[in-house]
Protein backbone atom coordinates (compact mmCIF):
# COMPACT_ATOMS: atom_id res chain seq x y z
CA UNK A 1 0.00 0.00 0.00
CA UNK A 2 1.61 3.15 -0.92
CA UNK A 3 1.72 6.42 1.16
CA UNK A 4 -0.65 8.03 -0.39
CA UNK A 5 -3.58 4.98 -0.02
CA UNK A 6 -2.66 4.88 3.83
CA UNK A 7 -3.18 8.83 3.88
CA UNK A 8 -6.45 8.47 2.24
CA UNK A 9 -7.52 5.66 4.39
CA UNK A 10 -6.59 7.45 7.24
CA UNK A 11 -8.87 10.19 6.54
CA UNK A 12 -11.37 8.61 4.94
CA UNK A 13 -14.81 9.83 6.88
CA UNK A 14 -13.36 12.58 8.18
CA UNK A 15 -15.48 14.84 5.92
CA UNK A 16 -17.52 16.14 8.59
CA UNK A 17 -15.39 16.79 12.00
CA UNK A 18 -17.52 17.34 15.28
CA UNK A 19 -16.77 20.47 16.64
CA UNK A 20 -15.03 20.58 20.36
CA UNK A 21 -16.61 21.95 23.32
CA UNK A 22 -14.48 25.16 22.83
CA UNK A 23 -16.02 25.42 18.93
CA UNK A 24 -19.75 24.70 20.04
CA UNK A 25 -22.24 27.36 18.36
CA UNK A 26 -24.79 29.02 20.22
CA UNK A 27 -27.80 27.33 18.89
CA UNK A 28 -31.02 27.61 20.86
CA UNK A 29 -34.12 25.14 21.05
CA UNK A 30 -37.42 26.63 21.66
CA UNK A 31 -40.57 24.75 23.18
CA UNK A 32 -43.64 24.38 21.59
CA UNK A 33 -44.71 28.54 21.25
CA UNK A 34 -48.63 27.59 20.77
CA UNK A 35 -49.20 31.10 19.25
CA UNK A 36 -46.68 33.19 21.44
CA UNK A 37 -43.31 34.32 19.95
CA UNK A 38 -42.22 37.34 22.19
CA UNK A 39 -40.00 35.32 24.23
CA UNK A 40 -38.23 33.38 20.64
CA UNK A 41 -37.67 37.65 19.70
CA UNK A 42 -36.42 39.22 22.71
CA UNK A 43 -34.04 35.92 23.28
CA UNK A 44 -33.04 36.61 19.40
CA UNK A 45 -32.32 40.35 20.28
CA UNK A 46 -30.50 39.96 23.61
CA UNK A 47 -28.61 37.08 22.62
CA UNK A 48 -27.72 37.08 18.52
CA UNK A 49 -27.50 33.24 18.47
CA UNK A 50 -26.26 31.35 15.43
CA UNK A 51 -29.49 30.15 15.07
CA UNK A 52 -32.61 28.67 16.87
CA UNK A 53 -34.61 25.79 16.16
CA UNK A 54 -38.61 25.34 17.30
CA UNK A 55 -40.02 22.17 18.17
CA UNK A 56 -42.98 22.16 16.75
CA UNK A 57 -46.77 23.44 17.44
CA UNK A 58 -45.47 26.58 16.23
CA UNK A 59 -49.71 27.72 15.46
CA UNK A 60 -48.60 31.20 14.29
CA UNK A 61 -51.18 34.56 14.35
CA UNK A 62 -49.67 35.31 11.02
CA UNK A 63 -47.14 33.80 8.33
CA UNK A 64 -44.16 32.33 10.36
CA UNK A 65 -41.99 35.29 8.84
CA UNK A 66 -44.10 38.14 9.77
CA UNK A 67 -44.60 37.12 13.49
CA UNK A 68 -40.93 36.24 13.59
CA UNK A 69 -39.82 39.17 11.50
CA UNK A 70 -37.71 40.60 14.67
CA UNK A 71 -35.88 37.17 15.38
CA UNK A 72 -34.46 37.34 11.85
CA UNK A 73 -33.01 40.45 12.20
CA UNK A 74 -30.40 38.55 14.54
CA UNK A 75 -30.40 34.83 14.07
CA UNK A 76 -31.77 32.03 11.95
CA UNK A 77 -35.19 30.38 12.59
CA UNK A 78 -35.35 26.94 11.92
CA UNK A 79 -38.58 24.22 12.93
CA UNK A 80 -40.41 21.47 12.75
CA UNK A 81 -44.22 20.61 12.60
CA UNK A 82 -46.01 19.89 15.73
CA UNK A 83 -49.65 17.85 15.92
CA UNK A 84 -51.79 21.01 16.73
CA UNK A 85 -49.85 22.61 13.56
CA UNK A 86 -52.32 20.74 11.27
CA UNK A 87 -55.23 21.68 13.33
CA UNK A 88 -56.82 24.73 10.66
CA UNK A 89 -55.93 25.43 7.27
CA UNK A 90 -54.69 28.94 8.58
CA UNK A 91 -51.88 27.37 10.54
CA UNK A 92 -50.66 25.09 8.29
CA UNK A 93 -50.70 27.50 5.14
CA UNK A 94 -48.87 30.06 7.73
CA UNK A 95 -46.13 27.67 8.05
CA UNK A 96 -46.06 25.54 4.47
CA UNK A 97 -46.23 28.64 2.79
CA UNK A 98 -44.09 30.86 4.62
CA UNK A 99 -41.27 32.83 3.40
CA UNK A 100 -39.57 30.36 6.43
CA UNK A 101 -41.03 26.60 4.38
CA UNK A 102 -37.76 26.04 3.38
CA UNK A 103 -36.29 26.13 6.83
CA UNK A 104 -38.66 23.20 7.82
CA UNK A 105 -35.81 20.23 9.57
CA UNK A 106 -38.75 17.50 9.33
CA UNK A 107 -37.73 14.04 7.83
CA UNK A 108 -34.30 15.30 6.49
CA UNK A 109 -30.43 16.22 8.19
CA UNK A 110 -29.97 20.18 7.57
CA UNK A 111 -26.59 21.89 7.96
CA UNK A 112 -27.27 24.63 10.39
CA UNK A 113 -24.77 26.95 12.04
CA UNK A 114 -21.83 24.17 11.61
CA UNK A 115 -23.69 21.26 12.76
CA UNK A 116 -25.89 18.70 11.42
CA UNK A 117 -29.50 18.68 12.93
CA UNK A 118 -31.86 16.43 12.03
CA UNK A 119 -35.51 16.67 12.38
CA UNK A 120 -38.69 14.62 12.84
CA UNK A 121 -41.67 16.49 13.86
CA UNK A 122 -45.27 15.53 14.14
CA UNK A 123 -46.84 12.92 16.36
CA UNK A 124 -47.52 8.95 15.72
CA UNK A 125 -50.69 7.84 14.71
CA UNK A 126 -52.48 4.88 15.04
CA UNK A 127 -54.07 5.10 12.10
CA UNK A 128 -50.83 5.97 10.00
CA UNK A 129 -48.10 3.68 12.12
CA UNK A 130 -47.57 3.11 16.08
CA UNK A 131 -43.86 1.87 16.38
CA UNK A 132 -43.22 -1.27 17.26
CA UNK A 133 -46.44 -1.97 15.10
CA UNK A 134 -46.97 -2.86 11.89
CA UNK A 135 -48.00 -0.07 9.80
CA UNK A 136 -51.19 0.84 8.28
CA UNK A 137 -49.05 2.53 5.89
CA UNK A 138 -45.49 2.88 4.83
CA UNK A 139 -45.65 6.16 3.26
CA UNK A 140 -47.91 9.01 2.19
CA UNK A 141 -48.13 7.56 -1.54
CA UNK A 142 -49.04 4.33 -0.47
CA UNK A 143 -51.76 5.87 1.84
CA UNK A 144 -53.33 8.13 -1.58
CA UNK A 145 -53.10 4.69 -3.23
CA UNK A 146 -55.17 2.78 -0.95
CA UNK A 147 -58.04 5.33 0.46
CA UNK A 148 -60.83 7.27 -1.79
CA UNK A 149 -60.84 10.56 -3.04
CA UNK A 150 -62.51 11.93 -0.23
CA UNK A 151 -59.56 11.65 1.96
CA UNK A 152 -57.20 14.32 -0.38
CA UNK A 153 -56.36 16.75 0.73
CA UNK A 154 -54.80 19.50 -1.48
CA UNK A 155 -53.58 16.57 -3.97
CA UNK A 156 -52.02 14.47 -1.27
CA UNK A 157 -52.96 13.06 2.53
CA UNK A 158 -55.50 14.68 4.76
CA UNK A 159 -54.19 17.58 6.35
CA UNK A 160 -54.35 15.76 10.09
CA UNK A 161 -51.77 13.29 8.84
CA UNK A 162 -49.34 15.94 7.61
CA UNK A 163 -48.36 16.44 11.15
CA UNK A 164 -48.33 12.44 11.36
CA UNK A 165 -44.63 10.33 11.33
CA UNK A 166 -44.82 8.05 8.32
CA UNK A 167 -42.80 4.98 8.60
CA UNK A 168 -40.42 5.99 5.46
CA UNK A 169 -39.74 8.96 7.01
CA UNK A 170 -38.43 7.57 9.52
CA UNK A 171 -36.67 5.38 7.62
CA UNK A 172 -34.95 8.08 5.78
CA UNK A 173 -34.00 9.58 8.74
CA UNK A 174 -32.20 6.36 9.78
CA UNK A 175 -29.64 5.93 6.82
CA UNK A 176 -28.58 9.62 7.95
CA UNK A 177 -25.89 10.70 10.00
CA UNK A 178 -26.69 14.10 12.23
CA UNK A 179 -25.17 15.64 15.41
CA UNK A 180 -28.74 16.82 17.12
CA UNK A 181 -32.37 15.07 16.49
CA UNK A 182 -34.73 17.29 16.93
CA UNK A 183 -38.35 15.96 17.21
CA UNK A 184 -41.56 16.95 18.49
CA UNK A 185 -42.42 13.37 19.91
CA UNK A 186 -40.37 12.30 23.20
CA UNK A 187 -38.34 9.29 23.47
CA UNK A 188 -38.36 6.92 25.77
CA UNK A 189 -37.07 8.49 28.90
CA UNK A 190 -40.32 10.26 29.16
CA UNK A 191 -43.11 8.26 30.53
CA UNK A 192 -45.46 9.16 27.18
CA UNK A 193 -42.27 8.70 25.06
CA UNK A 194 -41.03 5.73 22.40
CA UNK A 195 -37.93 3.38 21.99
CA UNK A 196 -38.32 3.84 18.51
CA UNK A 197 -36.84 7.50 18.88
CA UNK A 198 -33.79 6.21 21.00
CA UNK A 199 -32.97 3.58 18.26
CA UNK A 200 -33.03 6.69 15.86
CA UNK A 201 -30.95 8.26 17.66
CA UNK A 202 -28.48 6.20 18.08
CA UNK A 203 -28.55 4.96 14.55
CA UNK A 204 -27.95 8.05 13.15
CA UNK A 205 -24.83 8.86 15.50
CA UNK A 206 -26.30 12.60 17.24
CA UNK A 207 -24.96 13.26 20.74
CA UNK A 208 -27.86 15.80 21.50
CA UNK A 209 -31.79 14.94 21.70
CA UNK A 210 -34.25 17.89 22.00
CA UNK A 211 -38.14 17.22 22.13
CA UNK A 212 -41.05 19.19 22.90
CA UNK A 213 -44.89 18.45 22.90
CA UNK A 214 -44.82 17.76 26.52
CA UNK A 215 -44.92 20.79 27.75
CA UNK A 216 -42.25 20.08 30.65
CA UNK A 217 -38.80 21.05 30.78
CA UNK A 218 -36.61 18.24 32.09
CA UNK A 219 -32.94 17.86 31.78
CA UNK A 220 -32.83 14.05 31.68
CA UNK A 221 -28.68 13.99 31.69
CA UNK A 222 -27.02 11.46 29.43
CA UNK A 223 -29.16 8.62 27.84
CA UNK A 224 -26.34 6.19 26.82
CA UNK A 225 -24.13 8.43 24.99
CA UNK A 226 -26.60 11.41 23.86
CA UNK A 227 -28.06 14.26 26.36
CA UNK A 228 -31.35 14.24 26.43
CA UNK A 229 -33.02 17.39 27.18
CA UNK A 230 -37.09 18.18 27.06
CA UNK A 231 -37.64 21.98 26.47
CA UNK A 232 -41.07 23.15 28.34
CA UNK A 233 -43.81 25.41 27.08
CA UNK A 234 -42.58 28.58 25.93
CA UNK A 235 -39.00 27.83 27.33
CA UNK A 236 -35.82 28.12 25.92
CA UNK A 237 -32.44 26.30 25.95
CA UNK A 238 -28.93 26.19 24.32
CA UNK A 239 -26.77 23.42 22.94
CA UNK A 240 -25.64 23.04 26.67
CA UNK A 241 -28.95 22.08 28.08
CA UNK A 242 -28.91 25.14 30.27
CA UNK A 243 -32.13 27.53 30.10
CA UNK A 244 -32.40 31.06 28.16
CA UNK A 245 -35.97 31.64 29.09
CA UNK A 246 -37.83 29.58 31.61
CA UNK A 247 -40.91 27.27 30.70
CA UNK A 248 -44.22 28.63 31.43
CA UNK A 249 -46.67 26.35 33.66
CA UNK A 250 -48.99 24.25 30.96
CA UNK A 251 -52.07 26.35 30.50
CA UNK A 252 -54.06 23.09 30.91
CA UNK A 253 -52.48 21.89 34.23
CA UNK A 254 -52.76 26.37 35.25
CA UNK A 255 -56.43 25.89 35.16
CA UNK A 256 -57.11 22.93 37.11
CA UNK A 257 -54.94 23.99 39.52
CA UNK A 258 -57.00 27.53 39.55
CA UNK A 259 -59.87 25.54 40.78
CA UNK A 260 -57.81 24.40 44.05
CA UNK A 261 -56.93 26.08 47.14
CA UNK A 262 -53.67 26.48 46.93
CA UNK A 263 -53.59 28.89 43.79
CA UNK A 264 -53.67 32.09 45.52
CA UNK A 265 -50.53 31.07 46.79
CA UNK A 266 -49.28 31.00 43.05
CA UNK A 267 -48.39 33.12 40.23
CA UNK A 268 -46.68 32.68 37.10
CA UNK A 269 -43.41 33.56 38.58
CA UNK A 270 -44.17 31.00 41.67
CA UNK A 271 -43.93 27.38 42.70
CA UNK A 272 -46.11 25.27 43.81
CA UNK A 273 -46.53 25.64 47.30
CA UNK A 274 -47.91 23.02 49.59
CA UNK A 275 -49.15 22.14 52.87
CA UNK A 276 -49.26 19.02 55.24
CA UNK A 277 -52.21 18.13 56.91
CA UNK A 278 -51.31 20.80 59.58
CA UNK A 279 -50.54 23.50 57.19
CA UNK A 280 -46.67 23.14 57.48
CA UNK A 281 -45.82 25.12 54.56
CA UNK A 282 -43.19 22.89 51.73
CA UNK A 283 -42.46 23.74 47.92
CA UNK A 284 -42.36 21.18 45.84
CA UNK A 285 -38.83 19.39 45.36
CA UNK A 286 -37.28 20.28 41.86
CA UNK A 287 -37.75 16.94 39.11
CA UNK A 288 -40.79 16.22 41.02
CA UNK A 289 -42.87 14.54 38.14
CA UNK A 290 -45.84 16.02 39.14
CA UNK A 291 -44.68 19.69 38.19
CA UNK A 292 -44.36 20.21 34.52
CA UNK A 293 -41.92 22.89 34.89
CA UNK A 294 -40.35 24.12 38.29
CA UNK A 295 -40.43 27.97 37.99
CA UNK A 296 -37.98 30.41 40.51
CA UNK A 297 -39.22 30.21 44.09
CA UNK A 298 -40.42 33.74 45.14
CA UNK A 299 -38.54 34.24 48.66
CA UNK A 300 -41.29 37.02 49.14
CA UNK A 301 -43.66 34.87 49.38
CA UNK A 302 -42.81 31.95 50.70
CA UNK A 303 -41.64 34.69 53.79
CA UNK A 304 -44.47 36.16 53.95
CA UNK A 305 -46.65 32.46 54.45
CA UNK A 306 -44.06 31.66 56.85
CA UNK A 307 -44.78 35.28 58.64
CA UNK A 308 -48.46 34.32 58.76
CA UNK A 309 -47.91 30.91 60.23
CA UNK A 310 -45.78 31.82 63.02
CA UNK A 311 -47.80 35.15 64.03
CA UNK A 312 -50.56 32.57 64.54
CA UNK A 313 -52.37 33.04 61.46
CA UNK A 314 -54.43 29.57 60.39
CA UNK A 315 -54.02 28.18 56.61
CA UNK A 316 -57.03 26.70 54.90
CA UNK A 317 -55.79 23.03 56.71
CA UNK A 318 -56.37 24.56 59.82
CA UNK A 319 -59.28 26.39 59.41
CA UNK A 320 -60.99 23.10 58.14
CA UNK A 321 -59.74 21.19 61.81
CA UNK A 322 -61.46 24.34 63.76
CA UNK A 323 -64.62 24.30 62.23
CA UNK A 324 -64.80 20.40 62.03
CA UNK A 325 -64.03 21.08 66.43
CA UNK A 326 -66.75 23.75 66.90
CA UNK A 327 -69.20 21.24 64.81
CA UNK A 328 -68.30 18.59 67.44
CA UNK A 329 -68.61 20.78 70.54
CA UNK A 330 -72.03 21.78 68.93
CA UNK A 331 -73.22 18.44 69.19
CA UNK A 332 -72.42 17.45 65.38
CA UNK A 333 -70.80 14.31 65.90
CA UNK A 334 -67.50 14.05 64.15
CA UNK A 335 -67.10 11.60 61.11
CA UNK A 336 -66.47 7.94 62.33
CA UNK A 337 -67.95 8.68 65.64
CA UNK A 338 -71.46 7.01 66.24
CA UNK A 339 -73.56 8.69 69.26
CA UNK A 340 -75.06 6.43 71.59
CA UNK A 341 -78.25 7.04 71.16
CA UNK A 342 -78.06 6.18 67.13
CA UNK A 343 -76.22 3.26 68.70
CA UNK A 344 -80.08 2.42 69.79
CA UNK A 345 -82.31 3.07 67.07
CA UNK A 346 -80.03 1.18 64.84
CA UNK A 347 -80.26 -1.93 67.24
CA UNK A 348 -84.29 -1.36 67.66
CA UNK A 349 -84.28 -1.24 63.94
CA UNK A 350 -82.63 -4.50 63.36
CA UNK A 351 -84.40 -6.28 66.05
CA UNK A 352 -87.49 -5.42 64.51
CA UNK A 353 -86.92 -6.44 60.98
CA UNK A 354 -85.28 -9.47 62.31
CA UNK A 355 -89.10 -10.29 63.93
CA UNK A 356 -90.74 -9.61 61.27
CA UNK A 357 -88.80 -11.81 58.87
CA UNK A 358 -89.60 -14.50 61.20
CA UNK A 359 -93.13 -14.10 61.23
CA UNK A 360 -92.96 -14.06 57.50
CA UNK A 361 -91.28 -17.23 57.33
CA UNK A 362 -93.68 -18.86 59.83
CA UNK A 363 -97.00 -17.37 57.84
CA UNK A 364 -95.86 -18.95 54.51
CA UNK A 365 -94.78 -22.52 56.47
CA UNK A 366 -98.29 -22.22 57.89
CA UNK A 367 -100.24 -21.98 54.35
CA UNK A 368 -99.37 -25.47 52.76
CA UNK A 369 -100.90 -26.65 56.74
CA UNK A 370 -103.91 -24.82 55.88
CA UNK A 371 -104.61 -26.16 52.53
CA UNK A 372 -104.19 -29.21 53.42
CA UNK A 373 -107.08 -29.26 56.44
CA UNK A 374 -109.19 -27.67 54.13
Amino acid sequence: MTEEQVRARRHRGRRHRRPSVRDLPEIFFCGDPHGTFDQINEAARLYSPDAMVILGDLQPPAPLHVVLEEALAYTDIWWIPGNHDTDSDEFYDRLWRSELAGHNLHGRVACVAGMRIGGLGGVFRGQIWMPDGNPNYYSPATFMRRVGQGNIWRGGVPRRHRSTIFPSVYGNLQRQKADILVTHEAPSCHKKGFCALDRLAKTMGVKWLFHGHQHEDRAYGMQGLILTRAVGYNGIVNLKGEVVVEAKLDPREEAALQATDEWRYMSDKNPIIVRDEDGHISLVPEGRECTPAILPVSEKVLAKLKAAQEEGGKTPALEEKGRKAQKSEQGGAPQGVRKQGDEEKRGRSHRSSRSRSGRDRWRRAKKPSQQQQG
